[in-house]
């Protein structure tokens, strides 16, 4: 089937060639969607502009998911500024936002979660961009609207739905080689007829995985193959009274019969939406998620079955002085995996508030919270507050100060992993101590883990001093209590009496951690047809409790390992594992309107981090550990439109073939520090 991708490239290419001759005589008055001010609905949970939202906001088009290739949600994120994909330990990926970990970016679909995190994350190739409208991501601590698990921030993925009757369809055909083997199939239907309308859709995925470290035996990705359906139906009673079902079922299998996992995610949701008065909305919401994985390893299986059932009834008032919303609702729980004892249930009943208001011109202040319950931990109180003044014609302040929370999850207590092929386990803290008891005069392993906290403070402008140009600047503040992280926690192998070389993670609370820097994103129109986007983020991190033991003079460090110690100071600390200092992204989109034929370059920038402490200095990271080294990312890609009933695309990612070979050394069998090499895609589109 592979085979195939080289003739859809070459006849992709003479399509290419052949139709995209450009006559730069004519100019043509175009409006791009550069000048649309677009709508979102996450940050508030009411349509807000996005230039009048008062706190931090990243808007993906679906033009920009088109543009970019991008076929997995992954693909995307990668380009955004303040957003990185980072490996946890057995290459779990998961996205960082404002150097907040993976573990608290809450991922919705249509403003409800999706389930089953792999250590921690979810897995980002589960989630095809096949029919997404647009990809809406709330940077800061979201949790007065959204629970627990959006003290990073939240990442929701809106689907299409028609607006107007309608009838509309496409069919495409996606093909990547090179250092990466995959094949994508999509097809899409919208479609409306008086009060009936539907979104339906199809996506096939398959690769044949790759392998960044050929000498080792494991391969780092295995192939697989994959189905994801959705289907959504509209009807509308009356114009007062309108009904939404929507369904997604996704499916995989990678692997083989020795190794092979299989995946069953599926969710349905149930919407009615009531405008009882002119002034008074209310939804009533039903949702019901389930997640199952197979895995096969080591002639051993096991299996993760999760399942949550969430009824939401919201309530949305106009009133002269401003907008409220008011919800309860319950989310309903229930987790059965191998690596725990019995099934483990959460039953967590919440209610929620937000009051949107103008006490005087030019300024908007959104005041929120949510109060939750549960049968696991302590009840939680998350407030937060933001605020926008308009300055000027051209010149927007914003602030935003919110309050996040999250509980312990059955993982990080009562986890029991072993992957001793790798030579890593992993073990919840109630585990660790209920096979090996008392710990504390080997290393301080807390067996209770609190429950963790946040409070994140954002502070920036919106400025737009000409109409071509876009400037956003942000200053954010996360400061966390009890974060609970993955470590590793030294024990000697022999202590434990496990295989010589194995290591053991565990998760513990660390104290006063804080992540700060700041954030600059431009959006310059050059002309009708060039558009350049550019994003920086500076970000600082640190432990608190680590740098009061460097202040004391506690701390030492070696610059190699056959040079003396010496005692480290506050200038030689980096911060916290897995962060970058520096990253930063620029496009360069480039349209024809007239011929219908687009080129665009991207680079994205990630400076070098450390993932742990490799010289010797009580766990701290200094800059004398062995870092994994800086990379820069070009991807490029053009595409064309033939009649209006066609899209031919080519392009190319990582052009210059980095593949992060110098850190196979300081290192060996991670493949996490290792990138993919140079891949060719094209794509072929059939529109209806």
């Amino acid at each position: 089937m592979f085979l195939n991708k080289e003739v859809l490239l070459s006849f992709m290419l003479l399509s290419f060639f052949g139709f995209s001759q450009e006559n730069t005589s004519v100019v043509k008055n175009v409006t791009s969607s550069y000048d649309l001010d677009e709508v979102i609905v996450t940050a508030t949970r009411t349509s807000r502009q996005l230039s009048s939202v008062p706190m931090p906001v990243t808007l993906i088009t679906k033009e920009q998911l088109q543009k970019s290739g991008s076929i997995r949600l992954r693909d995307i994120l990668l380009e955004q500024t303040g957003i990185t994909i980072v490996s946890d330990f057995g290459n779990s990926e998961g996205v960082q936002l404002q150097g907040v970990a993976a573990d608290y970016t809450l991922i919705l679909l249509d403003g409800v979660p999706i389930v089953g995190r792999t250590s921690g994350n979810i897995d980002l190739n589960r989630l095809t961009v096949n029919n997404i409208k647009q990809i809406e991501i709330v940077k800061g601590p979201s949790s007065s609207l959204y629970g627990s698990e959006a003290i990073g921030g939240v990442i929701n993925i809106i689907t299409e739905k028609p607006k107007h009757e309608q009838f509309k369809g496409s069919l495409s055909y996606f093909a990547r080689g090179g250092a990466k083997n995959e094949l994508d199939i999509n097809t899409n239907v919208v479609w409306k007829k008086k009060k009936l309308g539907g979104v339906a859709g199809v996506n096939l995925n398959s690769s044949e995985g790759f392998d960044l470290s050929p000498e080792t035996v494991s391969r780092t990705t295995a192939p697989h193959q994959n189905f994801t359906g959705n289907l959504k139906v509209m009807y509308d009673f009356s114009d007062k009274l309108k009904g939404t079902i929507s369904q997604r079922y996704f499916s995989q299998i990678q692997g083989n019969n020795s190794e092979e996992n299989k995946q069953e995610d599926w969710n349905i949701t149930t919407k009615l939406s009531h405008e009882i008065t002119n002034e008074w909305n209310v939804d009533y919401t039903f949702y019901v998620t389930k997640y199952n994985a197979e895995s096969i390893f080591n002639n051993e299986k096991t299996n993760y079955d999760q399942t949550l059932l969430r009824p939401e009834i919201k309530s949305k008032n106009t009133f002269n002085t401003g907008t409220l919303i008011f919800g309860v609702g319950a989310n309903l729980e229930s987790l059965e995996r191998t690596e725990f004892e019995g099934v483990k249930k959460f039953n967590t009943p919440y209610v929620f508030g937000q009051f949107d208001f103008n006490p005087i011109n030019n300024l908007n202040v959104i005041i929120g919270a949510r109060f939750e319950d549960s049968n696991q931990y302590k009840s939680a109180f998350t407030p937060k507050i933001s605020s926008s003044y308009q300055i000027n014609d051209w010149l927007m302040a914003k602030a935003s100060v919110g309050y996040g929370f999250k509980a312990p999850d059955f993982r990080q207590l009562y986890f029991n992993f072993k992957n001793t092929a790798s030579g890593y386990i992993v073990l919840g803290t109630q585990t660790l101590y209920d096979l090996y008891g008392d710990l504390s005069t080997v290393q301080t392993i807390e067996k209770e883990l609190k429950p963790e906290s946040s409070i994140g403070y954002n502070f920036g402008f919106q400025a737009q001093p000409m109409s071509s140009l876009k400037l956003n600047i942000n200053l954010f503040r996360n400061d966390i209590k009890d974060l609970i992280d993955t470590f590793d926690t030294q024990l000697k192998a022999s202590e434990l009496n496990l295989q010589s070389g194995t290591r053991t993670f565990s998760y513990r609370n660390i104290d006063e951690v804080y992540t700060q820097g700041v954030e600059v994103d431009v959006n310059y129109k050059l002309s009708n047809n060039f558009r350049i986007l550019g994003g920086y983020q500076f970000l600082d991190t640190g432990d608190k409790n680590q740098e009061e033991k460097i202040k004391s003079g506690t701390v030492f460090f070696r610059k190699t390992l056959a040079s003396p110690a010496q005692r480290m100071t506050l200038f030689n600390y980096y911060g916290l594992p897995n962060r970058s200092k520096h990253m930063g992204n620029l496009k360069v989109f480039y349209e024809n309107f007239q011929y219908n034929f687009s080129a665009n370059i991207r680079v994205i920038y990630r400076s070098k981090y450390a993932l742990f402490d490799t010289n010797d200095s009580q766990g701290i990271i200094d800059d004398f550990d062995d870092f994994v080294s800086a990379n820069t990312q070009v991807n490029m890609a053009v595409d064309k439109t033939i009649f209006k009933l066609m899209n031919v695309q080519i392009g190319v990612d990582n052009l210059f073939d980095e593949r992060g070979l110098e850190n196979k050394d300081s290192f060996t069998n991670n493949d996490s520090v290792l990138r993919l090499g140079r891949t060719y895609y094209g794509r072929i589109q059939f529109n209806f």
